[in-house]
């Protein structure tokens, strides 16, 4: 077998002469921030219903989602990015509220989770990328709308957003929620 010592890019752009600057939440120390919020589902939600949990700035580097619901009964969630309904943060007026989606035409309403079935309990969890979701490893270093596939910053913020997939829920009435932690 062959031993290796790899260095990751912000390791490598460290110990360049001279050093190359590395962003905070990029391999450079940042401030981590935290932002948390829940909701009560209804009963008999239909597939493709929403609730918006938490905001933050477009260039935030998400380091952690963690997810959790009570009881649902029945229904899958996802948990994608969609544009703040804010119209004072500076999220431009035309795609306040609709889902995030990139220049190729890929739709982010699954940016951080697949389906996460809550028919039954889901104990706090990390949903930051749980196999078929679209934000990977090597895209947590980069700005949302990087990572999301914009080719610039639309400025103003984003949403995490839980959306009714697939299963539609029965009796509801649970509380569902996340804690994001991040670096902006």
């Amino acid at each position: 077998m062959t031993t290796e010592a790899l260095k990751s890019a912000a390791i490598t752009n460290l110990d360049a002469s001279p050093p190359v600057a590395v962003q905070a939440g990029n391999g450079a120390g940042g401030y981590l921030r935290n932002a948390s919020g829940y909701v009560t589902v209804s009963a008999s939600m239909a597939a493709l219903s929403t609730y918006q949990l938490v905001r933050f700035p477009t260039n935030a580097r998400v380091k952690q989602v963690l997810f959790e619901s009570e009881a649902q009964g029945a229904g899958k969630f996802q948990l994608g990015l969609y544009y703040s309904t804010s119209a004072v943060d500076g999220t431009p007026v035309a795609k306040q509220g609709l889902v995030v989606t990139s220049a190729a035409s890929v739709s982010q309403v699954n940016f951080f989770s697949g389906d996460i079935d809550c028919a039954s309990a889901v104990a706090q969890g990390d949903k930051t990328y749980n196999g078929t979701a679209l934000y990977t490893l090597d895209k947590r270093g980069k700005e949302l709308w990087d990572a999301a596939g914009l080719t610039s910053d639309p400025g103003g913020f984003f949403d995490l957003v839980a959306t009714v997939h697939t299963t539609d829920v029965t009796t509801g009435t649970g509380k569902l929620g996340v804690s994001v932690n991040y670096v902006d």
